[in-house]
């Protein structure tokens, strides 16, 4: 069952102690007068229950703020009764009248709340017809206009609290429309970020930057200029994004982080913002690589079965090394990535690497001797880079 709305479930408590002291009122008679009838003993036993029963009824059948508004119309008829039930009796039947005028404010309207005024004179009507006898506890003026004053002060304190629950209502309405908004906006924005870039914005306010080993990998197409040339724009980026969207699931399922998609290049990282250790995290980023070239391999095939330009492949460099790992920007935005010459020597390796080729350095080839083959190492002269770089060609993973 669903959760109770807050009005139905605010006057619950209220209204069991409301009844269990009219209970209590009403019997007080038994004490000095006559035994009571069975009918008033069933009366008086349905007052206990039926707190409970409009709880359950109310939240079951019209489970809103209308619901526990027009829950209080069967309170209206039953205060009539009581008023009734303890003969009219003025004090009584003021706290009975008060306390309903109070809960009518708190949680409904004006128009409510006559509304059961109506309901408790209607029944009260009633029953004097029926008795045809004057009440004699109404007869003194003094006690006339102290119940009056009772139920005039209660109505302006009910009233004071309408209007304040008015304003908390229409309060907590914008509140959660905002929310809503907040929510959906926040959606959309998870999209342009890498989930696990997300999660840590998202448990953490710092925007400082620190320093970590991170295996660094740069992914490119090639043959996309030639793709451009000789296919309409709209298709290019349908097959563009099928590419970059498979590329992106490859690198959450092996955890890397990705930091930025250039065109149809693909930056991700592994070791921030959680690391598994710099060997673990070296391996994931080469198998990472390796399921990128083989995913790229099925997206050819589809594309040549439905016939469209599929002469495109990969090229992919990885190094690993020390970046500074933070927040870039400007006052006005921000970026979450990494900087430094590990991630210039990933991208010109990548620039190096032959057709469908993965060139990773030595310093990832360390990490991952034990499980990934290579073919022999090349000294490279990259852009940029003052020394000599060694790199190796991956051919695979043993075992595989």
């Amino acid at each position: 069952m669903q959760q109770p709305h807050y009005l139905v479930n605010a006057i619950y408590l209220p209204r069991v102690i409301a009844y269990l002291l009219a209970a209590l009122v009403t019997a007080s008679d038994f004490l000095v007068g006559s035994p009571p009838s069975v009918l008033l003993v069933g009366f008086l036993l349905w007052l206990l229950v039926y707190p409970h029963l409009a709880f359950w009824l109310t939240r079951l059948l019209a489970n809103s703020a209308t619901g526990a508004r027009r829950s209080m119309h069967t309170d209206a008829l039953l205060v009539g009764l009581l008023v009734i039930a303890n003969h009219y009796h003025l004090f009584a039947a003021t706290s009975f009248v008060a306390a309903l005028l109070m809960s009518s404010l708190l949680i409904g309207v004006l128009s409510s709340m006559l509304l059961n005024v109506a309901l408790v004179a209607l029944v009260v009507g009633c029953g004097y017809a029926w008795e045809g006898s004057a009440p004699q506890a109404m007869t003194e003026p003094k006690a006339w206009l102290s119940g009056m004053s009772v139920v005039i002060y209660s109505a302006m304190v009910a009233g004071l609290g309408f209007r304040v629950s008015r304003h908390l209502g229409l309060g907590r309405k914008h509140l959660v429309a905002r929310q809503y908004q907040v929510e959906g906006l926040s959606r959309r924005l998870q999209r342009y970020v890498s989930p696990q870039v997300y999660q840590h914005l998202a448990s953490s306010d710092q925007e400082d930057t620190q320093r970590c080993c991170l295996s660094v990998c740069f992914a490119d197409i090639e043959g996309f200029t030639r793709m451009m040339d000789s296919l309409a724009e709209d298709l290019v980026a349908q097959l563009l994004n099928e590419y970059l969207n498979a590329m992106a699931c490859i690198a959450l399922r092996f955890g890397g982080t990705v930091d930025k998609f250039m065109g149809d290049g693909v930056m991700v990282f592994f070791g921030n913002p959680t690391s598994r250790g710099a060997a673990a995290d070296a391996l994931a980023c080469v198998s990472m690589a390796l399921a990128m070239r083989q995913g790229l391999g099925a997206l050819r095939d589809g594309w040549a079965t439905a016939g469209i330009y599929s002469d495109i492949h990969i090229r992919i460099g990885i190094h690993t090394g020390d970046c500074a790992v933070g927040h870039f920007g400007s006052a006005q935005r921000l970026d979450y990535t990494a900087v430094g010459s590990t991630v210039n020597i990933a991208s010109r390796l990548e620039g190096c690497a032959s057709r469908d080729g993965l060139l990773i350095s030595a310093a990832t080839q360390a990490l991952v001797v034990a499980e990934v083959r290579c073919g022999p190492p090349l000294t490279l002269r990259l852009k940029g880079i003052r020394r000599a770089v060694k790199a190796y060609p991956v051919l695979g993973l043993y075992g595989h």
